[in-house]
């Protein structure tokens, strides 16, 4: 995993931290119910990134049928399972989109900041 991707889910994982206490201390939003959000997202960005990389990694390359494939089969399973997760646990939806956004702003703030220089 590149050096950017970890900062990303460092900073999302500050953001999550962030926003499950002010949710806890506020009364507002279920914290659990963010915490559950942010570790969807992040599962789903770490499944995301390994299938992009033996996509692109000629060494660790299958046919691109094949990958499409196992995206397109890890999509299905991770909506039906995220369907499934709202409707059947008593999470509050709110504060689980809100802790599904935040992996949305850290990658905005970490874009924002010095971009990583060209590899050559």
């Amino acid at each position: 995993m590149n050096s950017r991707l970890r900062e990303i889910e460092r900073l999302h994982l500050g953001l999550l931290a962030v926003a499950a206490c002010v949710a806890y201390l506020s009364g507002w939003l279920a914290p659990a119910s963010i915490l559950l959000g942010g570790a969807v997202m992040l599962v789903n960005l770490r499944l995301l990134s390994a299938l992009v990389a033996r996509l692109v990694s000629p060494a660790r390359a299958g046919s691109p049928a094949t990958v499409l494939a196992i995206m397109l089969a890890k999509f299905l399973v991770f909506v039906g399972l995220l369907a499934l997760l709202i409707w059947r646990v008593p999470i509050d939806v709110m504060a689980f989109a809100l802790g599904a956004t935040i992996l949305l702003v850290a990658i905005t703030l970490s874009s924002l900041r010095s971009p990583e220089p060209a590899h050559s």
